[in-house]
């Protein structure tokens, strides 16, 4: 593990990467579509009313892309600082989440999936977020191998302006063995379905990138959602 971070410390500073990587936890729901409205109406009214702490976003996002055996239509994603998030966990209790729990199960909406981990790489930070984007999901044998091949593939990316992050998943990870992931964000639905190389130099990215991770790595699929609301 030592070498894992001395080999990210070594990419992060010689691409100029950030070093704020985030927590996240993933809860995949199953939201009957004419339910959706009452969903967001009731997170609205408890996340709206409090103080976020530093750093800290939820976000409620709908499943655009997703496999067939991937039940969930929406997640809440709650995501930032391992301290913003515990102390975000202390203010979801109380009277006014007992109330916002009660609206929620009054909905048929059930939780089918949850999971955690973290950012390790993550590239653009600065960028302006848009309300789409996309996740490959891998099992990953060599974490040092794929870390290594993905900074040299955002190194060779120039027509990438959009946030793009590398990151472990670390609990609630399925029969599949999903252990990490890449995600990246996009303005909009063109954007979308445009992402990918853009030139031969890119083209040839791609290609090492596929061939280097192939040997210790088996890809899993993608999703693709899209962010109805976020509080921060």
């Amino acid at each position: 593990m030592k070498q894992f971070i001395t080999l990210l410390f070594t990419i992060i500073l010689g691409f100029s990467y950030s070093q704020d990587n985030i927590a996240w936890n993933r809860v995949d729901l199953y939201v009957p579509a004419n339910q959706a409205g009452a969903y967001l109406e009731a997170m609205d009214e408890f996340y709206s009313e409090i103080e976020m702490p530093e750093g800290v976003a939820v976000s409620l996002v709908r499943y655009f892309y997703r496999a067939e055996d991937v039940k969930a239509t929406h997640s809440i994603v709650f995501a930032g600082p391992v301290e913003g998030l515990i102390e975000l966990r202390q203010i979801r209790s109380g009277e006014k989440y007992e109330d916002f729990y009660d609206d929620l199960n009054a909905l048929d909406a059930k939780v089918v999936a949850n999971s955690a981990g973290q950012s390790l790489i993550r590239v653009n930070t600065d960028a302006e977020r848009g309300n789409w984007a996309q996740s490959w999901q891998w099992s990953v044998d060599d974490q040092r191998v794929f870390a290594a091949a993905f900074a040299e593939l955002m190194q060779n990316f120039k027509s990438v302006e959009t946030y793009v992050a590398l990151g472990s998943i670390n609990q609630g990870v399925s029969k599949h063995g999903e252990s990490h992931y890449i995600y990246s964000n996009q303005g909009s639905f063109a954007d979308n379905l445009n992402g990918g190389p853009q030139n031969q130099p890119e083209f040839e990215a791609f290609e090492k990138f596929g061939n280097t991770i192939a040997p210790i790595s088996t890809f899993l699929g993608t999703r693709t959602e899209v962010t109805i609301k976020t509080w921060q």
